[in-house]
């Protein structure tokens, strides 16, 4: 077992389809891409757990937690913490937001075209006073390199 997992991992290195295969299958997960969807929707692109799980109520806190989890690892998703905010009670200090690597691959596959369509749905859903409030709380700013990505979508808007 050990040497065809060995074999799979130098086939996905050498062997460019492989590894986009793997990167549409990790994009299109029904539960990554809707996170993916929240985050390309929301107004900073940085959102806490609870503003995410909001955004997708078919599927359980865990579940989300989860596929958070695999989109970190994989290098698509970053937490970002706001140290601040941990001493004021109801505001989130960890948030899920894109990396260079991650706008990279959402942009090699068309993701962020969608990026005007994913704003105004997000603009448009009713959110609980938890929900905003987490929405308008104080975040770290992403790497320039990602803000400057999504100057670019607005500028193209």
């Amino acid at each position: 077992m050990a040497d065809i997992s060995a074999h799979s991992k130098t086939d996905r290195e050498e062997n460019p389809l492989e590894r986009q295969r793997e990167l549409m299958e990790l994009l299109s997960q029904e539960t990554r891409h809707s996170i993916i969807q929240t985050l390309l929707g929301h107004p900073d692109h940085l959102a806490s757990a609870a503003e995410i799980n909001h955004a997708i109520p078919s599927k359980s806190k865990k579940t989300v937690e989860e596929q958070l989890d695999v989109l970190v690892e994989a290098g698509i998703l970053e937490i970002y913490e706001y140290p601040p905010n941990k001493k004021k009670r109801g505001l989130p200090w960890k948030f899920y937001g894109f990396t260079e690597y991650g706008v990279g691959i959402l942009g090699d596959f068309n993701y962020l075209k969608g990026v005007p369509m994913a704003r105004a749905v997000h603009q448009k859903t009713r959110k609980p006073e938890k929900i905003e409030r987490h929405e308008t709380a104080p975040r770290p700013p992403l790497p320039e390199s990602v803000r400057a990505t999504f100057r670019l979508d607005d500028e193209e808007a």
